[in-house]
C-alpha cells in the first residue's frame, strides 16, 4: 500500500525543513507549500492525505483555509501547528474543522507521534473489529468507521467519531475528560479541557435528539445513558 501523502503549508523555512525531514524519517510522502494560494492549489491537485497547517501565513490566514475546506466537505485531516498558545486560538482552530493542534516550539517525538494517531484513525493499519456498537437507533461500527442514526449516516469528524466510540464502549459510565482523551488521543497527550468540550457540542448537535442522551457531569465529565 503506498505511504500517506502528507502536505505541509508553513512559511517558515526552519520549521518546514525540520517536519519534512521528521515526516520523511518515518516513511511518509512530504509535499509542501508556503501560502494559503500554493496549499490550496497543492491540496486540490495532490489529495493528501493530512494537512499539517500554520497559522501565520502571509498571504492569510490557516483558520479561514480550515474553514474553507470545512464548508467543501473534504475528507482531509488538518493538523495545526502553530505559535499561537491561547485556549481561545486552540478552540478556534478545532471549532474551524482541525482534528489536532500542537503549539511552537513543539517535541520532535510528540509531533510524529500525533501524526501517526491522525493517520490510524483515517487510514487503519490493521483489521479493527467489526463488533458494532449500538444504543437504541445509533449504530456504530469501528471497522467501517460509519455511524447510523434511525437509518441515516451521520457525517462525524474522526475526533467526534473517537469520542462517541469511547462513550458507547462505557454506557452509564462518568469519564473524565482526561479519560476520554486517553481513550480517544491516546497515552500521554495533553490537551485543554475545553477541546474535549468543543467536540462534545459539535457531537451533540449532530446526534440531534439523541445528544440529550449525553450527560455532562459536573466537577467530572461526561456520560452516555443507556
Amino acid at each position: 500500500m503506498t505511504n500517506p501523502l502528507i502536505l505541509i503549508i508553513e512559511d517558515d523555512p526552519s520549521v518546514l525543513t525540520l517536519t519534512r525531514d521528521l515526516l520523511l524519517t518515518e516513511n511518509y510522502q512530504v509535499e509542501t507549500a508556503v501560502n494559503v494560494t500554493a496549499g490550496l492549489e497543492a491540496i486540490r491537485r495532490l489529495k493528501p492525505d493530512l494537512l499539517v497547517l500554520d497559522l501565520n501565513l502571509p498571504d492569510g490566514d490557516g483558520l479561514d483555509l480550515c474553514r474553507q475546506l470545512k464548508k467543501e466537505g473534504r475528507d482531509l485531516p488538518v493538523f495545526i501547528l502553530t505559535a499561537r498558545v491561547s485556549s481561545d486560538d486552540v478552540v478556534a482552530g478545532l471549532e474551524a474543522g482541525a482534528e489536532d493542534y500542537l503549539t511552537k516550539p513543539f517535541n520532535e517525538r510528540e509531533f510524529t507521534a500525533r501524526v501517526r494517531a491522525i493517520l490510524r484513525r483515517k487510514l487503519p493499519e490493521k483489521p479493527v473489529s467489526e463488533t458494532e456498537l449500538i444504543m437504541g437507533d445509533l449504530r456504530l461500527s469501528p471497522h467501517s468507521h460509519v455511524v447510523l442514526y434511525k437509518g441515516k449516516l451521520l457525517e462525524l469528524t474522526l475526533r467526534e467519531f473517537d469520542i462517541l466510540r469511547v462513550l458507547l464502549s462505557h454506557p452509564g459510565k462518568a469519564l473524565t475528560r482526561e479519560e476520554i482523551v486517553r481513550y480517544a488521543w491516546g497515552p500521554n497527550t495533553y490537551l485543554v479541557p475545553r477541546v474535549v468540550d468543543v467536540h462534545l457540542g459539535h457531537l451533540r448537535a449532530k446526534l440531534g435528539s439523541m445528544g440529550r442522551k449525553i450527560e455532562t457531569i459536573p466537577q467530572v465529565g461526561y456520560r452516555i445513558v443507556p
